[in-house]
């Protein structure tokens, strides 16, 4: 479509990174709302999600599989502890460092939205073939992956990007040593 002045509008809904922003804005803000009424924050729940998943995460590896800034995921755990839903204790053999796991409390929580969500992601992948909904889910982990592969390491520091190469070369290296 061209506006008055004769250039493309379009462009934005050609935007990875545009188009990605505002679904999960959405996502998240939909999601966000069926949480409040149990009082469960967004970001504590990312927590849970993840956890549920991955359980013993050091607090770098947590702060790279929900996406959030680590001073503010520390925040979000304590939290998430203050409400029994996860423990945090110093890692074996590292006793500067933290490795946080969900509690039964936790698990209870994402057993309780779990459904909630398989329904939510059948609305918004409503009318999409499943051909094109795999390939989504294949295109996005090699987005990711590539981001993270990619990004200039002379720009200035990233905490998000350090974090995720770190996890990334570790999660690398386990499945190399099996």
């Amino acid at each position: 479509m061209k506006k008055p002045d004769g250039h493309s509008n379009d462009h934005l809904e050609n935007s990875l990174g545009y188009l990605l922003h505002r679904a999960a804005h959405i996502i998240a803000a939909t999601f966000g709302d069926e949480l409040k009424a149990d009082d469960i924050p967004l970001s504590v729940w990312r927590v849970l999600a993840t956890l549920n998943d991955r359980d013993h995460q050091s607090l770098s590896e947590l702060a790279s599989h929900t996406g959030a800034e680590l001073s503010y995921l520390s925040r979000t755990v304590a939290q998430a502890e203050e409400r029994g839903f996860v423990v945090r204790s110093a890692q074996p053999g590292d006793k500067r460092a933290t490795s946080v796991r969900v509690t039964p409390a936790g698990r209870a929580v994402v057993r309780k939205f779990s459904p909630l969500t398989q329904t939510l992601q059948k609305q918004w992948l409503a009318d999409i073939p499943d051909a094109d909904v795999e390939a989504t889910f294949r295109t996005l982990r090699a987005v990711y992956q590539n981001a993270v592969a990619g990004a200039s390491p002379s720009s200035p520091v990233n905490r998000k990007i350090t974090v995720a190469r770190r996890v990334s070369k570790r999660a690398t290296l386990k499945t190399d040593s099996h």
